[in-house]
Parts: structure tokens; sequence; C-alpha cells
């Protein structure tokens, strides 16, 4: 995804949120006061503080997460809480619509990476994944999703407690699959940076 928004013009910021110390939505509403009806910004001082602002400041973002039981990782689900509800108001337009926050469209994109093969996700991951979907939807305009299923978890399967995953199909699937999904991914980017040119 990197790839095909800066081969087409991006200027694009990688975040690994494993390297920042900070947590989820502590509910203290200062970003739902009145005073700051203006402010889409989290006002939590800690690590992600900066990296808000850049998404604030951006023309897209794009989470991309693995999915643990089920659900996203707990760092995307931190910042999302964070990202989110500071832009979002408890206020309806007269639609019955959420009013956010953001003046312009923001593009995202979630990228779903997961172990399990679509035939295995009896967790139902999109239809459970789409929830937060919505809420970017809502809050920043467009959004798209990416799901990657089948990935290769491990170099050496048998150092691990496995009897679930063949490692052959694994290998298979990262020789044939994971490179149609690579590509997904460049096109995400393209389509990401071309739009806002």
């Amino acid at each position: 995804m990197v790839e095909g928004a800066k081969n087409n013009g991006a200027d694009v910021k990688y975040i690994d949120l494993y390297t920042y110390d900070f947590k989820g939505c502590m509910s203290c509403f200062a970003c739902h006061l009145k005073k700051n009806s203006e402010n889409p910004l989290c006002f939590w001082k800690d690590d992600l503080k900066e990296v808000l602002q850049l998404c604030i400041e951006s023309d897209a973002i794009v989470i991309g997460t693995p999915i643990y039981y089920g659900s996203i990782s707990s760092s995307a689900q931190a910042f999302l809480e964070r990202l989110l509800f500071a832009a979002d108001t408890y206020v309806l337009d007269e639609d019955g619509n959420r009013v956010s926050k953001i003046k312009k469209e923001i593009k995202t994109a979630m990228i779903y990476t997961m172990n399990v093969t679509k035939e295995m996700d009896y967790f139902n991951g999109e239809d459970q994944l789409t929830i937060m979907r919505g809420y970017l939807t809502a809050i920043f305009g467009e959004c798209e999703s990416l799901y990657v299923y089948d990935t290769k978890q491990f170099k050496k399967y048998d150092l691990y407690l496995n009897n679930m995953f063949d490692p052959e199909l694994k290998e298979q699937s990262k020789e044939v699959q994971f490179p149609k999904d690579c590509k997904k991914a460049y096109g995400l980017g393209e389509r990401l940076a071309m739009s806002n040119k």
C-alpha cells in the first residue's frame, strides 16, 4: 500500500503503533465540551497526540491490523477510539446523522490480515469489522477495506504448537495468494494517492 501511494506522488508517513506509549479513550469528555466544539483532537497528553494531529492534517489514513480472535488488535482499537471519539459529536443534523468536527473529507482504509482462511472465519469477521468501517465513513468520509486471509505466521511451523494448519498449504498460500493480496494493497495505495491529486 505504501509503495502504491508513494509511486503515485503521495508523501507517506508510516507509523508503527507498537512503538508508542498510549492508551485508549479515557472518557474524560474534554473533546465534547462546547468550548472545544471545533477541535477534533483528543486532549489527553501522551505519545499519541502527535500521531493524531498528523492524521487530522492528512488527506488519507490507512490502518493495517492483524485480526486476533475475530477483532482488530488492541493497539488499533485504542488508536481508533482516540481518533474517532474526539472528531465525533453527540450532535445530529436535520437528517438525524451525527455531525463530525472534521471539515474536509479524509479518505480512510482498513487492511485486515489473518491466519484463518475465509472458510474458517467462524467469527463472522467481515460483518463484525464492518462496524469500524461505518464509523470511519461517518466521521471522515469514504472508507475502503482489504481482507487478507490465510497468512503465513511462522517461518518453521514445526517449532510451534500446531496441528491445525498444514505448513505446505501455508507456503502455497504465501507463494500464490499473498502476491495477489499485495497487488490489491498496492492498488489501494494508488487509488488513495490519485484521489487526492
